[in-house]
């Protein structure tokens, strides 16, 4: 049902939700998994409620620093910032400069903030909820909480069908933004600060094999 409804996408180029689903005919509750897969996988976009389809683009097309270095040395980088191996140690293993490995791991971190802010516009979209207001060295942040899973957006998503979250939700979401607090201690952190809170949030439960295949395939 995936390629059929990315067929579809393809042909609308850009859709509401309600247009896409009169038109497939397919229940929201069944189309809206399948709308949200896409976003992740960057094959669809969503903005103002606006389901856009993706022309695939390479991310080494759309970054022109991939196309100085050879895949081996790419591929070290990968695993290294999966590793929470610092630039300069990387800098001193490849021999090259500090700055190309921090650019490196800076497109990193925007493709990692990117799909969750996806999958997160997409969820709001369909169940809007009160972002929950956080501070960390004195910057506000706006987290959201949705199956499990607690996401960040640089901007405040509010309408006014905004909903609190269950006393569950609330004891999850708390448990998340601990260990958030945990790993956020360094004011180094506060440049790019939406960024490497999505890092952490995308690292936390994960061993090195997952991490490095689940960015290994972002980026190809």
């Amino acid at each position: 049902m995936s390629g059929r409804i990315l067929q579809l996408c393809k042909r609308l180029n850009k859709f509401s939700l309600d247009e896409i689903v009169t038109i497939s005919e397919i229940p929201e509750d069944k189309l809206l998994p399948v709308l949200n897969e896409l976003i992740c996988e960057n094959k669809l976009s969503l903005e103002n409620n606006i389901y856009s389809y993706q022309k695939k683009q390479k991310v080494s097309d759309k970054y022109s620093i991939f196309k100085y270095y050879p895949k081996a040395t790419i591929d070290t980088i990968i695993k290294c910032f999966c590793e929470s191996i610092i630039t300069t140690k990387v800098s001193h293993i490849l021999s090259i400069g500090e700055p190309q490995v921090q650019k490196f791991y800076t497109i990193f971190r925007t493709l990692i903030y990117e799909r969750q802010k996806r999958l997160l516009d997409n969820y709001y979209l369909s169940n809007p909820q009160n972002a929950r207001h956080r501070r960390f060295f004195n910057k506000e942040v706006y987290l959201y909480f949705y199956e499990g899973q607690v996401f960040i957006s640089k901007n405040l998503l509010k309408s006014k069908n905004d909903k609190p979250l269950t006393a569950k939700d609330k004891a999850d979401f708390t448990t998340i933004y601990c260990y958030i607090s945990r790993n956020l201690t360094h004011n180094q952190n506060v440049h790019n600060l939406e960024y490497k809170i999505a890092e952490t949030l995308w690292r936390r439960g994960k061993d090195f094999k997952s991490l490095y295949s689940n960015l290994y395939n972002l980026i190809n």
